[in-house]
């Protein structure tokens, strides 16, 4: 909730205090390229170390940094440059410790779950970090309009705090390599589980199909919510409240998809289906924000696409965990984020840019990114091992024994 409350506040408070959708885009991207260029190490470091110490340890440092904003904005008087600096600081310092403690996430869930109840792990792993999520996104707009983006931030700080309390009392179960005796051989050892994530990736065609798949829509639709209020208050003269309206409208129907993929038997051809249905949704709901004028049009668009977002994500992660061996786990999850987010903060500053270069006409840049995104899409629909990938008819899997934690 906190970061969804920081967000949203973070790009109001930008917008207000510089008005240029090129700074906008320029903090987005330099706050996003750490967590990219680190992924690969993450994932060597979730599945060579404890997974848990990561997690708690990457919610703790998060907390102080995030009540370290206090300074500039609460105890010295100091100019807006300054302040922007030390709020790219900090969000360069989240980028980072989210390399680590993302891929330590997902190799954890399995872990902790039987093989058949895994996709109903995830679902419920997915509903509550959606929900809590919705609930920061419907709140942030009217916490900022009401407190500032000061009071948000610190919210934001003491929340990631509570979060690093409640993980410090998980047990997680890892089966971890043999310890190594000295720091060149730690290096050797960490070069060559980057070099084993990504051979494992590359060589599986249809995983790698995926990937750069992905990847390719994320640099056409991801840093569009970077200009999102742009177009809200420039184009549709609507207060911040309504950002945090529309996010929580798509985390609602997340949650409803996430609670259905964890009901439902979704496996072999039905995930194909329902995931390019869902990617085709994601290029339509792009294509109704840059023509629509009314918000409640906007609402039920981002509410149905939410809806089956969430599926093919639950979906899409069970596939990743069942056909990933433990071992490998935390390897492949950050080569597959380093690669899918890779475009993405080279993307924002560039959406930044082009947006002050059109004079900001931000429904003309989600209507572009909208057919392109389709184009993508119907490329993935022709791709056979894409199809065969993601179509792969799961079985129960062997558990491997935990080892100490």
């Amino acid at each position: 909730m906190g970061t969804s409350l920081f967000q949203i506040a973070l790009l109001y408070w930008l917008m207000e205090t510089t008005g240029s959708a090129t700074v906008m885009g320029l903090v987005s991207m330099l706050s996003a390229i750490p967590g990219v260029i680190l992924a690969p190490f993450g994932g060597a470091i979730a599945d060579r170390f404890s997974r848990k110490a990561l997690i708690v340890w990457g919610d703790a440092i998060l907390g102080v940094a995030m009540l370290s904003l206090a300074v500039p904005f609460y105890l010295i008087s100091v100019p807006v440059s300054v302040q922007v600096g030390w709020v790219v600081a900090v969000s360069m310092t989240a980028g980072v410790v989210g390399a680590f403690f993302r891929p330590a996430i997902m190799a954890s869930i399995p872990s902790l779950v039987p093989p058949h109840r895994l996709q109903a792990a995830n679902a419920m792993h997915s509903v509550s970090l959606t929900a809590s999520m919705s609930l920061g996104q419907a709140a942030g707009g009217i916490l900022f309009r009401l407190l500032g983006a000061h009071v948000v931030m610190l919210i934001n700080g003491v929340t990631y705090l509570l979060s690093a309390l409640s993980e410090a009392f998980i047990r997680i179960p890892q089966k971890r390599p043999d310890a190594v005796d000295s720091w060149s051989e730690l290096g050797r050892a960490f070069l060559d589980d980057i070099i084993t994530g990504l051979s494992y990736v590359w060589h599986r065609a249809g995983l790698r199909n995926m990937m750069i798949a992905f990847g390719l829509l994320n640099l056409v639709t991801a840093p569009l919510g970077v200009l999102m209020p742009i177009l809200l208050d420039k184009w549709l003269q609507l207060p911040s409240d309504w950002f945090g309206y529309l996010m929580a409208a798509m985390g609602a129907g997340n949650l409803i998809g996430m609670m259905l993929a964890g009901i439902l038997a979704i496996n072999g051809v039905t995930r194909f289906v329902i995931a390019m249905l869902a990617l085709y949704a994601m290029a339509g709901v792009n294509l109704v924000f840059g023509l629509a004028t009314e918000p409640l049009v906007l609402l039920a668009a981002n509410f149905a696409g939410g809806i089956l977002l969430g599926i093919m994500m639950v979906a899409f992660t069970t596939l990743m965990q069942f056909t990933t061996p433990d071992e490998l786990r935390g390897r492949v999850s950050s080569v597959m984020m380093a690669v899918i987010g890779g475009s993405v903060p080279i993307a924002m500053g560039m959406a930044g840019v082009l947006a002050d270069v059109v004079d900001q006409n931000i429904p003309l840049l989600f209507i572009a990114a909208g057919l392109l995104a389709a184009v993508v899409v119907t490329g993935m629909v022709l791709n056979r091992p894409f199809q065969a990938f993601l179509s792969t008819k799961l079985q129960a899997v062997h558990v491997p024994t935990p080892g100490s934690d």
